[in-house]
């Protein structure tokens, strides 16, 4: 009976994960608070992994399953996590959930999907379900968040597109890195072109979380458009600009943000940056050096030490202000624009870039334009 009670729950799962609603009521045998249920499982090699093992540093148990389309997704954002947050002590588990007493075949899609996943942290087969009914998963995929005490603090069942954010709030809270919103402006006491410039701006920052950058600088245009005086919309406008190596429109947009953004540190980095695409290397080190010198721990200054050391040559001093930023500010999409860009011309000609494995280790995602290349060049001419 139990073993039906089991597996009736993993066929379920898929339905049920459209009915739960949100985090509230995302897994049956845990919720916020409680001690997280042990386990003792085995990775695809043999290796028995405890709960235990996880003592001590916050982390994430993420549950699985091949036939999930959103597992997939999950496990992606749970890779940049590991990227961004390892060295800040983040552990993450993931823990496949496909069924009790996996047959041969359906063993080999698991092992073939978890080969072809290449996660950087452990993947464990819960092969007769025992995680999987401790924690009385209902989802596929679901998460939990634990602290360093082994204390459940967040759980997020089916992972749906609106409470993506929270997951990733929340794991940054148990690692001491979150850091509380600003306060919006009550609506009641602003113009109207202001909120809904406001609204817009909002949509924008959304959908730059999701990624979905063109649909993103769209939004910010028009909270521009709404209430020109309201700067925040053209500075993040000219943030995706320069990611999109388009400093001619970045720079335009930096020019019509009102006189109490110039001592912002993210405006002063972009205005550096322009310096950079104008050639003007002297100018912008300048630039960020001031920046540092001012605000040493939010990486800004650093990271654009680097873009100068870069754009001289100087790539052995350059890796070494990048790292310095990265430890600080591990995202920065102007920087790693400017490193594609920098790296691109290179490997466009068919060389390698003094220090590029280094450089890459900074931003993974160069690393798969790298093989782009890589197979270009010796595929060799096409055949007459």
């Amino acid at each position: 009976m139990a073993r039906f009670s089991r597996l009736t729950a993993a066929a379920l799962a898929a339905a049920l994960c459209v009915l739960i609603p949100g985090s509230a009521g995302a897994l049956k045998g845990v919720a916020p608070g409680a001690k997280a249920p042990a386990f003792a499982l085995a990775d695809p090699s043999g290796k028995v992994l405890t709960l235990s093992s996880l003592a001590g540093s916050p982390g994430a148990i993420v549950f699985w399953s091949t036939w999930s389309p959103r597992s997939e997704e999950i496990l992606e954002d749970f890779r940049e996590y590991h990227r961004l947050y390892a060295e800040k002590g983040l552990r993450i588990v993931a823990v496949n959930i496909d069924g009790e007493n996996l047959d041969y075949r359906r063993r080999q899609e698991v092992l073939s999907s978890i080969d072809n996943l290449r996660l950087p942290f452990p993947v464990l087969l819960d092969e007769n379900l025992e995680a999987f009914a401790a924690y009385g998963v209902m989802a596929h995929p679901s998460a939990v968040v634990i602290d360093g005490e082994g204390s459940v603090t967040y759980t997020l069942g089916g992972y749906p597109l609106s409470l993506r954010e929270e997951l990733r709030d929340n794991l940054l809270k148990v690692l001491g890195l979150y850091v509380e919103p600003a306060r919006p402006e009550p609506l009641a006491d602003i113009p109207i072109a202001r909120s809904k410039a406001l609204g817009h701006y909002n949509l924008g920052r959304r959908l730059m979380a999701k990624g979905q950058m063109r649909q993103a600088l769209k939004a910010f245009d028009r909270a521009a458009a709404e209430d020109p005086s309201y700067f925040e919309p053209a500075i993040m406008a000219a943030r995706l600009d320069l990611s999109a190596e388009n400093p001619a429109r970045a720079e335009t947009l930096l020019k019509s943000a009102g006189p109490e953004a110039v001592n912002r540190n993210d405006l002063r980095f972009l205005l550096g940056s322009l310096l950079l695409y104008k050639g003007k290397t002297d100018a912008a080190e300048k630039t960020f050096n001031t920046l540092r010198e001012k605000s040493p721990g939010e990486g800004w200054g650093s990271w654009g030490l680097g873009l100068v050391g870069l754009s001289r040559g100087e790539t052995g001093e350059a890796l070494e202000w990048m790292k310095r930023a990265y430890a600080l500010q591990p995202q920065n999409a102007e920087a790693e624009a400017w490193l594609r860009r920098h790296l691109t011309g290179i490997w466009l000609r068919g060389e390698s870039a003094p220090m590029e494995d280094d450089l890459v280790a900074l931003f993974p995602s160069l690393g798969e334009l790298r093989d782009r290349y890589r197979r270009m060049f010796n595929a060799g001419p096409p055949a007459p």
